[in-house]
């Protein structure tokens, strides 16, 4: 390898060594959270053991939904190989939410093009809308929620769900942060206090140290085909939720 190739190779990372840093520090600080809350839940080799039956009583299910709980600051959580992909737990979460008449408003923009068909926004004769549900969604503008605009909505007419989804998707906008996150939250609980909140989480575990809920969401939905289960945990999902 050439010698300027090294040097730049030095470069940058002396460049980014802070950010590098702080994701470290990140990085160990979430670690210490999922560590604590296995001693606090006294995880043992019990709870790995297989169930048979209907699987009434599964300790092992029972101890990684209170886990998962108490890593994610939410109030309880459903952690089950029953969600067969991060769509399906969306999927899930928003029919159960949300019911004829009531009124979906994505302010991030359009999701996942995976929920197209659930919400409705294409033809689907099982989807959101062809059970009764309105779908709205306003744009970010240069990556920032358009603040003037949903509460504007907000304040014209009742939201029963504002929908949030963290991770890009297949577009080419940044993240959306915990500080934004917070700062919008503040924002739609000066207007209505009973709209839900409702954060697609997934590939947005562990990336900051607090969660969607801890700064006023709730409900997040994620998949453990993403962070949480190292891109190896086939085929299981999780919602937590506060009350």
């Amino acid at each position: 390898m050439r010698k300027e190739l090294l040097d730049l190779a030095e470069e940058v990372e002396e460049e980014i060594k802070s950010q590098i840093d702080k994701i470290n520090k990140d990085a160990m600080y979430n670690s210490k959270k999922v560590i604590e809350a296995f001693q606090e839940n006294r995880v043992s080799d019990i709870h790995f053991n297989m169930t048979t039956g209907y699987g009434y009583n599964d300790i092992g299910r029972d101890v990684i939904e209170k886990i998962f709980a108490k890593i994610l600051g939410a109030e309880d959580s459903l952690v089950r190989n029953q969600f067969i992909s991060g769509t399906h737990a969306l999927t899930v979460a928003l029919f159960g939410l949300l019911r004829p008449e009531d009124t979906m408003l994505a302010i991030s923009g359009k999701p996942y093009d995976t929920l197209d068909e659930v919400i409705g926004i294409k033809e689907n004769k099982s989807s959101l809308r062809a059970f009764g549900v309105k779908y709205k969604e306003i744009d970010l503008i240069e990556n920032e929620f358009d603040k003037e605009k949903i509460l504007q909505t907000l304040q014209k007419e009742k939201i029963k769900l504002v929908h949030i989804q963290r991770s890009i998707g297949y577009s080419e906008r940044k993240s959306i942060s915990i500080r934004q996150i917070e700062e919008i939250v503040e924002e739609i609980r000066k207007v209505d206090k009973e709209a839900i909140i409702f954060i697609d989480n997934c590939y947005c575990e562990f990336v900051e140290r607090k969660t969607p809920l801890e700064v006023g969401a709730d409900i997040i939905v994620g998949s453990l085909i993403k962070n949480l289960g190292g891109g190896i945990a086939q085929n299981r999902c999780i919602y937590s939720w506060k009350e």
